[in-house]
């Protein structure tokens, strides 16, 4: 009979601790349906998140669907290439030559040339239409196929030739400021 107790005794070890293992596997399985809960939530909050972004940048018009309008820079009034640089209308006028592409250098002979009265015409050395005509060192020649502009330059024009050349920023101050 003996044997028999410890039998039950011994059974009565294994249920107590099946039951505990058990208890422990729900208690894994309950921690993982939370993580793959939060994971889900967290997704959700991130996915409404990025519609929202997506959904307000279309509405202020920060992203745009289809063909993009293509900017005009209508900051040069009077733009010249070198081929029609001499085939102005006026009799007597100015050419400064500059880069384009340098926001600073536009803004200081935009308002250099804003105290000249008299008409003055703006050449892009950037530009691939004056490529032809730019060069490291200054050379001044009625013929624009052999003229070399540096930046800056400002060419004094009158009956279709180049009259006087000016290259520092102080000179093209002093004849367009008329001191």
């Amino acid at each position: 009979m003996a044997k028999k107790i410890m039998s039950k005794k011994e059974m009565l070890k294994e249920q107590e601790r099946l039951k505990k293992e058990k208890k422990m596997l729900q208690e894994d399985i309950k921690k993982e349906d939370l993580v793959k809960s939060l994971l889900v939530i967290t997704l959700g909050v991130i996915a409404f998140l990025g519609i929202a972004y997506f959904g307000m940048n279309v509405i202020k018009g920060n992203i745009k669907f289809g063909k993009e309008e293509t900017k005009i820079d209508d900051t040069v009034e009077k733009a010249v290439i070198c081929g029609t640089l001499l085939n102005q209308e006026e009799n007597e006028y100015y050419v400064i030559a500059y880069s384009f592409n340098d926001d600073d250098t536009q803004k200081i002979y935009s308002g250099v040339m804003s105290m000249y009265s008299g008409t003055i015409y703006q050449l892009n050395i950037d530009s691939g239409l004056n490529k032809s005509c730019v060069g490291e060192k200054l050379v001044v020649n009625n013929d624009v196929t052999k003229l070399q502009l540096t930046s800056p330059t400002l060419l004094q024009i009158k009956d279709q030739k180049i009259v006087k050349s000016y290259t520092t920023y102080d000179e093209i101050l002093k004849v367009l400021s008329g001191n």
